[in-house]
Parts: C-alpha cells; sequence; structure tokens
C-alpha cells in the first residue's frame, strides 16, 4: 500500500490529508483517508434531538479505473 500527501482545502481551511493508495494489476486506484470534522471546523451532523449522529470521523472513499484504451 501507497501513502499519497497532499493538502485539502475544506470549508475555507486548508491542511495536510493523507490517502492510503492501492493499485490494482488492471489499472485500478483505490484510495482512502479519514478526514476528522472538528478539524476542519464542522460540527458532525445530528438531527432527531442527537438520536441521529454522524461521527466526526469520516471515512472517504476513491475508487478509479483507467481510460479505455484507443484502437
Amino acid at each position: 500500500m501507497l501513502g499519497v500527501e497532499g493538502e485539502l482545502t475544506l470549508v475555507g481551511r486548508q491542511g495536510p490529508i493523507r490517502f492510503d493508495l492501492a493499485i490494482g494489476v488492471d489499472g485500478s486506484i483505490g484510495a482512502t483517508a479519514v478526514v476528522t470534522q472538528t478539524r476542519w471546523g464542522l460540527k458532525p451532523y445530528t438531527t432527531m434531538f442527537g438520536a441521529l449522529k454522524v461521527l466526526d470521523d469520516v471515512e472517504v472513499v476513491l475508487d478509479g479505473q483507467p481510460p479505455p484504451q484507443s484502437l
């Protein structure tokens, strides 16, 4: 597993982020990172007087396929 680091801008705040990257034999790419909402000044979503909540840590998942080859 490879790591890719960069800068993320979210709600006007910028900071470092690291994605764990996996590359498949077919050229597909998968990446995951955890975004802690409060670190970016976001309040985790809640509704129904707190009965429904989103955790502070949210996993971001990216999946990609290579473009089809031209003939």
